[in-house]
């Protein structure tokens, strides 16, 4: 009998290990209390994910503006040729892993993960060959050779963290599958003040300047997934039954069909967000200073907001799958009811956030009134953005959930650039000249 079970990408709809469990009795608390419990510390997960990113801009900016410029250029550069690739890939995670643990198969979900981890680090051969070879190419990014030089010098060192990082996304996966969702804020919790004291050591007290910065960055990422293993053997050892008891290279390296299908589109799928907002954000630049520096604040908002709904939507593909991975299909479908009404409800939240942050910035960030003109006008359009992003961060989910990561990967793709990206700079750079304060 074939040891896996995937309910949506086979043809059958049930478990091959027999019928499907009792079915659950859903609730509108139940499901409300769920999200809320598993959420909160997955938001928490993934704003500290970020403060990494951010530790290493507000180092450099004490360094000097010119090494602020190559580790913003080199973070962005890193975001989209290698991290948003790795965490698109791992939402193939979120629908094998759930489906395999709700369908009673778990020692599947450690051979997804051991499949997965193979995967990525043959996705990372490119890309970190593409950041180690960078000194050849960023000039033929930007044409500040000093800007080049910092920012590929950045990306080298940086590059040091690739396994860590790939393997802490993997790891994640493997504990949220079995509903646990704190190991990993607690390995984040720990590899904060870590964080901070690497940067003070190597960038100031080692004078190592902005390679002190990348190698904390990096050094940080391969503790991650040193301590979440840590975790997972000492102190939640019940995740353990989902790591499979015999192993054999026929088993990890057999039926790679079905991840690498739902891997693909996943990438793609967050890709083409982020790669968006990264494209707006240097267009930009040619509409003026002010207008840049109130987009840069627009975008840092966005992205700290977004990963509220995004952390529920990880909850809701994860709660989805492995509802259907136990062959209940119909709580499935009003769950996935229940979760779109919860995120409208999220969504509003979500706006209200994205005003009080804007808020902080007009009172006490900025004093320049172009800019201040600038976010002020911005305001109106940022919340329909803001509402409109969460629910359809919430279908992304839903699809997942259910396997369907190849719909989210083409309308995200064909949405974002033959609609969404061309009319942002139409109105921001042509005739309607809304880009100009």
């Amino acid at each position: 009998m074939d040891p896996e079970t995937e309910p949506l990408l086979a043809s059958n709809h049930h478990s091959s290990h027999g019928p499907a469990k009792d079915i659950e009795k859903v609730t509108w608390r139940t499901e409300t209390l769920l999200i809320l419990r598993q959420t909160t510390p997955l938001i928490a997960t993934y704003l500290l994910q970020y403060i990494f990113s951010l530790t290493a801009i507000i180092v450099c900016s004490r360094l000097s503006t010119t090494e602020l410029a190559a580790a913003s250029l080199g973070l962005t550069t890193s975001n989209i040729i290698g991290l948003a690739v790795w965490e698109g890939m791992a939402t193939a995670l979120d629908t094998l892993c759930a489906q395999a643990y709700g369908g009673g198969n778990p020692e599947m979900v450690g051979v997804h993960v051991l499949r997965f981890t193979i995967l990525v680090h043959l996705v990372a051969v490119p890309i970190g060959g593409f950041w180690i070879t960078s000194p050849w190419i960023m000039p033929y990014l930007t044409p500040d050779a000093e800007l080049a030089e910092g920012a590929s010098t950045f990306l080298q060192w940086y590059a040091v963290g690739i396994p860590g990082y790939a393997m802490f996304e993997a790891g994640k996966r493997f504990v949220q599958a079995q509903g646990n969702f704190t190991s990993g804020l607690g390995v984040l919790v720990v590899c904060v003040p870590v964080n901070i004291f690497l940067n003070w050591l190597l960038v100031f007290r080692l004078e190592l300047r902005i390679v002190g910065a990348a190698l904390a960055a990096a050094l940080t990422n391969l503790i991650r997934p040193v301590l979440l293993a840590g975790d997972v053997v000492f102190i939640h050892r019940q995740t353990l039954k989902c790591w499979p008891s015999h192993l054999s290279w026929v088993l990890v390296f057999a039926n790679w069909g079905p991840m690498v299908r739902l891997a693909v589109p996943g990438a793609a799928m967050t890709l083409s967000e982020w790669l968006a907002f990264e494209a707006l954000t240097f267009v930009t630049s040619y509409a003026g200073v002010e207008q840049l520096a109130a987009q840069t604040y627009l975008a840092t908002i966005s992205v700290v907001v977004w990963h509220v709904h995004f952390s529920g939507s990880v909850v809701t593909s994860t709660r989805l799958g492995r509802l259907i991975g136990s062959g209940q299909l119909e709580t499935a479908r009003e769950v996935s009811w229940f979760y779109f009404c919860i995120f409208i409800g999220m969504a509003v939240f979500d706006v209200a956030l994205f005003v009080v942050l804007i808020e902080v910035v007009l009172s006490h960030l900025t004093s320049n009134k172009l800019v201040e003109a600038a976010l002020r006008g911005a305001i109106p359009f940022a919340i329909v953005f803001t509402f409109c992003d969460c629910m359809a961060t919430c279908m992304h989910g839903t699809i997942r959930g259910l396997g369907w990561h190849h719909i989210g990967g083409w309308v995200t793709g064909i949405f974002n650039y033959l609609y969404a990206v061309p009319l942002a700079l139409v109105l921001e750079l042509g005739p309607p000249r809304m880009g100009k304060v």
